[in-house]
């Protein structure tokens, strides 16, 4: 009967080993891809914010993402330069949104986004800061219109790159994944 419990012991001892080895090994590609990703693109702003209150689930956190993509994407083509006559379908700046739990234990989302340089008009301190304070908490009504929204400028520096990288693959685990591929705009892959 002893002999039992302790094979138990280490089988389970075994198991947590494994999982923790995959948790790190995942985590650490997770890391890759993001560095990789910010080098695909030109990253250009970082910017962090919250949902109202009671955000925890995350197929409405998707949808929510999703209708504030759409909204930035419209208030971006309004933003461009419109005296580039016959250039086209106006492009996108690239985005990455990253979705993280609260680290307080309410399980509430907050994003991570980065984005490429965005049209003159919005690509100051001053235009992202009215834009993400003033703009879109009125346009999208799942961010929270009272909790802080944080806006940086990236450099483009490999060191940078390394540092957001590992910031935002902090949360990584077996169970969460922050990087969201359903609308993060992904670089395709290279064969």
């Amino acid at each position: 009967m002893l002999v039992l419990q302790r094979e138990k012991k280490q089988e389970k001892l075994k198991i947590r080993q494994d999982d923790r080895q995959q948790a790190q090994r995942l985590k650490r590609n997770i890391k890759r891809l993001i560095h990789d990703e910010l080098h695909s693109i030109n990253p250009w702003w970082l910017i962090s914010f919250h949902y109202r209150d009671h955000h925890s689930k995350e197929d409405e956190l998707l949808q929510d993402v999703a209708d504030l993509k759409r909204k930035l994407h419209r208030i971006i083509y309004r933003s461009r330069d419109k005296c580039v006559k016959g250039a086209g379908e106006y492009p996108y700046p690239k985005m990455l949104f990253f979705h993280e739990t609260s680290h307080q234990g309410t399980g509430q989302f907050h994003t991570h986004l980065i984005v490429e340089k965005m049209p003159e008009s919005l690509n100051t301190q001053y235009g992202m800061e009215t834009l993400f304070h003033k703009r879109l908490p009125h346009k999208v009504k799942a961010l929270s219109k009272w909790k802080s929204i944080d806006i940086q400028r990236i450099n483009p520096q490999d060191d940078d790159y390394r540092r957001i990288s590992s910031y935002l693959g902090k949360q990584t685990s077996l169970e969460l994944i922050a990087l969201d591929p359903f609308n993060s705009d992904l670089s395709p892959q290279k064969k």
